[in-house]
């Protein structure tokens, strides 16, 4: 029996060419450590995200192209490290199987994107005063 193998990975599509007087810009990533162990970050929370858009754990796997596995797996992590039961589970059936959100789950995807906004929102003034002198250049060459 022959392996299926995955097609290739869609690349980020590459930042156009930006010459504007913001051609620097600051970036980060949040991740939240409950008792130091990594337990939500942005991919875990585009899991959830895309369970709420789906309503679905195996066709949220499938939109971000990962195992129903590995979903599953980040799932039970999270759950496990911040105490909280993050999503309602349906098996499947007759009328179908689902995975939806709880409140708990909408709260916590809702927190994490304020505290992003805020923090991202303070990341850029900060940048712009630090690096402000150097914003003009760096994009002619590539």
């Amino acid at each position: 029996m022959s392996k299926v193998r995955p097609g290739p990975r869609k690349r980020r599509p590459r930042a156009e060419q930006d010459t504007s007087a913001e051609a620097w810009r600051g970036r980060l990533h949040l991740w939240i450590d409950i008792c130091g162990h990594g337990a939500v970050g942005p991919g875990k929370l585009r899991l959830l995200d895309a369970i709420a858009a789906t309503k679905s754990l195996s066709a949220a796997a499938k939109k971000l192209r990962m195992s129903y596995r590995l979903a599953w797996k980040h799932l039970q992590l999270i759950e496990e490290r911040t105490g909280l039961n993050l999503v309602d589970r349906q098996r499947g059936g007759r009328s179908g199987g689902g995975t939806e959100l709880t409140p708990d789950g909408r709260a916590l995807l809702e927190a994490y994107r304020d505290w992003r906004g805020e923090v991202e929102e303070h990341m850029h003034t900060t940048f712009r005063r630090h690096f402000a002198h150097w914003q003009k250049s760096g994009c002619e060459k590539s």
